[in-house]
């Protein structure tokens, strides 16, 4: 691709970025953005990646390298970048989570680890931390009792290797630790993956300079998520080199604190490399009376002054904000169906674009609900597991190459496909795009014709799986995506299988089945945690309850802040939903109260901006 010269260059597709934005996306310094709610984070990346790129300022062969917290996250932002710079730009631009960075280089580099903490036998990556609790439980069980999960696992993985082994608790560390890495089938979680990766930096100065010529710019998507680990890994990494960092991120969205959030990243990051903080003010997501009672909140429930502006692609008095109270949840789930109906034909909305959440224990909350919308002719899941399954690569490959071979219509799942093909393989020259898309269609007519059979088998569908893993090649992934181990790599494999079929037993058509299994025309259920990111047309907070919020009183800043992602999740509108009574998960009724934070009922109310109704 042609170089760009610098004073030249325009965002893509004719976009218009809003001043701190445009600056921010030609910047040679580094920078914390300040970027709220719908402010266009990923496009600003985006952006900036793209002026780096074709404007040669990322000078070949340095790269940009992004580091976001969600798989599906580093896959959009992939995507978006492939799609402005073209594949021979967007090799020069990795987009990972930390994990899978983290993963990246210990797998690479591993053989350089000091002796102690090599490893010797082939590992797989572990789900849970929890093999650490069982050890301390069984070898010092006054330690354990004497302390929670997280400041178990907070003091054996904190601590920066290499460890200094002062008590019995740190001696037990230790041998967890050795025990560990001389395991016949070593299991790794990635924190203990992190942890020998930083160690590989700190202790191999060649291959920290390597890191840090390659990496000319770094990007750091939703910052204030980062860990204490995460953290130290960075600093160790890029803090000290020429690399030039971009963090963004927003402290109003702060809610992962409980799983080791760093309080003071933004702080710090100001102080270990002297950024500078950029504010963005644009709210391109939100309806303007939604912007106004986000504003009107964070002014005077978060006690911040960041205050966002609305898109003027919206009338003024666009979005509307409720709280409905229900005597009961069978009073609450049948009104909400009655809604539900009503907004997917009158107002036309996809039930895709309406989403209902809930703080947390979604069967308590939102269990019967999901089944009476089910029984009554409107589809909804719980999307908490399976949607980390579908923003896996591997997933989204299987499902583009079954999509456009189905669909002629399916040209988005068509070139995303061909992408990932071409991506995988450097194919740039016409001769070998014209060769490619030849022997797409042949794989397509294969598989056309298995499906031709009046009854298709899961041996047929696994066959199937298999041409186009084939197609692509298992090391060629493999590759591409740092974290697929064998084991992880054949579990997605088989619950691709086993999830298409079962979908196919039922269907007896594939469209419908790759529909249903990405959602489409159903209603996502999940946890705010889980919503982070996304967007909804209309959301519907289930439990504006002291219950719901039974921390709140110890952590009353990361539970308002929860809060507040749940009401800014919503393009149009939202609702919050009160019920008199509940039951708990043991089935037992229970009067429910809203005094414990009764302070972001009184926010709501004072607002102005929301109708509080009682419904019958």
């Amino acid at each position: 691709m042609k170089k760009i010269n610098k004073d030249h260059w325009e965002p893509s597709n004719g976009l218009k970025l809003e001043d701190n934005a445009l600056e921010i996306a030609k910047s040679e310094y580094h920078s914390l953005v300040i970027a709220g709610p719908g402010a266009g984070k990923t496009e600003l990346l985006a952006q900036r990646a793209s002026y780096l790129l074709q404007t040669n300022e990322c000078q070949y062969p340095k790269k940009v390298l992004a580091i976001s917290f969600k798989a599906d996250a580093a896959s959009n932002l992939k995507e978006r970048v492939l799609l402005r710079c073209g594949n021979e730009l967007s090799k020069r631009f990795d987009s990972l989570t930390f994990d899978a960075f983290a993963k990246s280089i210990f797998d690479r580099f591993k053989s350089a680890l000091p002796s102690k903490f090599l490893i010797k036998n082939k590992y797989t990556v572990a789900v849970t931390d929890q093999n650490v609790l069982d050890e301390f439980k069984f070898n010092d069980i006054d330690f354990f009792n004497s302390n929670t999960k997280n400041q178990i696992l907070s003091f054996f993985y904190e601590p920066q290797l290499p460890y200094v082994i002062s008590n019995n608790q740190e001696k037990l560390k230790d041998k967890i630790w050795m025990d560990t890495l001389s395991s016949a089938h070593p299991q790794l979680p990635f924190k203990t993956i992190m942890r020998l990766a930083e160690l590989i930096i700190t202790t191999n100065p060649l291959i920290k300079s390597y890191l840090q010529k390659t990496y000319k710019y770094v990007f750091l998507d939703e910052f204030q998520d980062t860990t204490v680990i995460q953290y130290e890994f960075l600093r160790n990494c890029f803090f000290d080199s020429t690399s030039i960092i971009t963090a963004v991120g927003d402290d109003k969205q702060r809610i992962m604190t409980w799983a080791g959030a760093k309080e003071t990243a933004f702080s710090d990051l100001k102080k270990d490399i002297n950024s500078k903080e950029v504010p963005l003010f644009m709210n391109f997501r939100s309806a303007p009376r939604l912007v106004a009672l986000q504003n009107y909140l964070v002014e005077n429930l978060l006690k911040k002054t960041d205050i966002a502006t609305a898109s003027p692609k919206w009338n003024l008095e666009d979005g509307q904000c409720n709280i409905w109270i229900f005597d009961n949840p069978d009073v609450e789930k049948d009104y909400l169906l009655t809604s539900v109906k009503k907004w997917i034909k009158e107002d036309n909305i996809s039930p895709r674009d309406i989403c209902i959440l809930v703080k947390q224990q979604l069967n308590v909350y939102v269990g019967d609900l999901i089944d009476y919308f089910n029984s009554n002719g409107v589809k909804a899941r719980d999307e908490n597991e399976i949607q980390n399954f579908l923003s896996e690569g591997l997933i989204l490959y299987f499902i583009d190459a079954l999509y456009c071979t189905f669909d002629k219509r399916a040209s988005i799942e068509h070139q995303s496909f061909f992408h990932f093909i071409q991506s995988l393989y450097g194919y740039e020259s016409d001769n070998e795009l014209i060769s490619l898309e030849v022997r797409i269609n042949d794989l397509k007519n294969e598989i056309l014709e298995t499906f031709r059979k009046q009854s298709i088998s899961k041996n047929d569908i696994n066959e199937t799986i298999e041409k186009i893993l084939n197609f692509a090649g298992s090391e060629r992934i493999k590759s591409e995506y740092q974290k697929y181990d064998e084991p992880y790599f054949k579990y997605l494999i088989t619950n691709f299988v086993d999830l298409f079929f079962s979908e196919y037993e039922i269907t007896k058509n594939v469209i419908d089945s790759l529909n249903n299994i990405l959602g489409k025309e159903t209603i996502p259920v999940m946890t705010v945690h889980k919503s982070k990111g996304l967007e909804y047309n209309t959301v519907i907070f289930v439990g504006l309850e002291d219950n719901a919020f039974w921390s709140y009183q110890n952590q009353p800043n990361e539970d308002r802040c929860t809060f507040f992602v749940a009401l800014s999740r919503a393009k149009n509108r939202v609702v919050f939903t009160f019920s008199k009574m509940r039951y708990d998960k043991f089935n037992r009724p229970r009067n429910q109260n809203i005094e414990k934070i009764k302070d972001i009922l009184e926010g709501l109310n004072d607002s102005g901006l929301v109708v509080i109704e009682e419904k019958k």
